[in-house]
């Protein structure tokens, strides 16, 4: 009998699978000869069994989860039994290329199954666990440390450098974001083309204007980098997205000027053009509060500029208040606090009062909400109309923007 059924996910607090197989009557109620997965990147996973059993079947269920994440995906097989034998054959496919199912290259996947019978036992599989690689392509090589491990095509050089400045980056943050165990596994490309596929999608404007030069997903502990002359800052910015992601447990009170902030703080190879949009926000007035910045603008101008502001706040939170009240924030997220309480007390002051010092300390001025203000983008040309005044200052920051616009832009996750 043929059954299809769809996938579902849900949240689970206790464990993926029990550590042994168990078994309804005795160890000979399913012979399993074929459980495997085949990874056709990027579109699916698919996972395959094939089997005896003298039993008639009503369900068999597949559970899985990726790398750390406290999210059990499951979907049903589809099977056939036959009759006139105990053979079963199924699979079952999940698609990986979409925004609730998405799984990026490198990640660890755990993964069993459970056979219902019309009897009303069950037979629970061993967990399996295996790599997920980006399959287009056969030749991946990798190397690796405790820490982590890199794969990559053709420049092992490379990987090796990437791999020496991620493990000094590791050991330089330890004091604010702790020690960890668990490896970082990070996927090298070539190339923008080869990349494109393998990454999460922001929108569609974002897409058009910024080339991604790297991402991080802290739940999987997966980074994926696109090598260039920029590779050992987008490196050591997305692997200190896992570590901070890891210092707060993944807190979701965790507000995206303080990730991207400190992943900048950790940049081993910093670039000047955030310092440039942060100048040109200063000069415009986009400068957004820090209790605005939770997300950032879908503009991508304004992304940049947020960006920078938050490269400079952390940076101005490190240098005035030392890396322990770092780490103490990071603690207080952990631990369930909202951002506002946990600058509170490791801080000593409200965020207000923490984003006014910074503004001060920069010249910026306190914010004053802008009507009336429009950022039209159009391909490559940015129109800015405004009603508010203009100044020699807006005019010289004016031209240093649109000059620098001309450059390629790159963006951090």
């Amino acid at each position: 009998m043929l059954k299809t059924k769809l996938i579902f996910l849900f949240s689970l607090l206790f464990f993926l699978f029990p550590s042994q197989a168990i078994f309804a009557d005795s160890d000979k109620e399913l012979e399993v000869e074929v459980a495997r997965t085949e990874v056709y990147f990027p579109e699916k996973i698919t996972f395959i069994f094939e089997g005896k059993t003298q039993k008639k079947i009503q369900d068999i269920k597949v559970n899985f989860k990726t790398g750390e994440r406290k999210t059990l995906q499951y979907g049903y097989m589809d099977f056939v039994q036959k009759k006139d034998s105990d053979t079963v054959t199924s699979s079952m496919d999940f698609r990986i290329n979409t925004q609730s199912g998405f799984i990026p290259p490198g990640s660890k996947i755990s993964w069993g199954m459970i056979f219902y019978f019309e009897d009303g036992s069950q037979f629970i599989t061993d967990e399996q666990e295996f790599i997920m690689l980006d399959t287009r392509f056969d030749d991946w090589d990798y190397v690796e440390s405790e820490k982590i491990r890199i794969y990559y095509r053709y420049s092992k050089s490379r990987a090796n450098k990437l791999l020496e400045e991620s493990n000094l980056l590791i050991d330089e943050m330890s004091p604010i974001v702790g020690k960890f165990d668990e490896q970082i596994r990070m996927t090298l490309y070539n190339n923008y083309s080869e990349m494109i596929d393998a990454i999460r999608s922001k929108s569609k404007t974002s897409d058009r204007e910024l080339v991604v030069a790297g991402q991080a997903f802290e739940e999987s502990s997966v980074v994926l980098v696109l090598a260039g002359r920029n590779d050992v800052g987008t490196t050591t910015h997305e692997i200190m997205h896992i570590l901070v992601g890891r210092a707060t447990e993944g807190s979701i009170s965790l507000p995206l000027w303080l990730n991207e902030g400190l992943a900048e703080y950790a940049n081993r190879d910093k670039t000047v053009s955030y310092d440039l949009y942060l100048d040109w926000g200063i000069g415009t007035n986009q400068l957004k509060p820090l209790s605005q910045l939770l997300t950032f603008p879908g503009d991508p101008q304004l992304t940049l500029v947020a960006y920078g502001q938050s490269r400079s706040v952390v940076n101005y939170m490190i240098d005035n208040y030392g890396v322990e009240a770092m780490r103490s924030l990071l603690n207080n997220l952990s631990e369930g606090m909202t951002v506002n309480e946990s600058i509170l007390d490791s801080y000593g002051i409200e965020l207000e009062t923490l984003d006014s010092q910074w503004r001060k300390s920069i010249g910026a001025g306190p914010y004053k909400p802008r009507e009336n203000t429009t950022i039209t983008i159009t391909n490559s040309n940015t129109v800015i109309s405004e009603s508010c005044r203009s100044s020699s200052l807006f005019i010289l920051l004016s031209i240093v923007f649109f000059a620098y616009k001309s450059l390629s832009k790159l963006d951090y996750s």
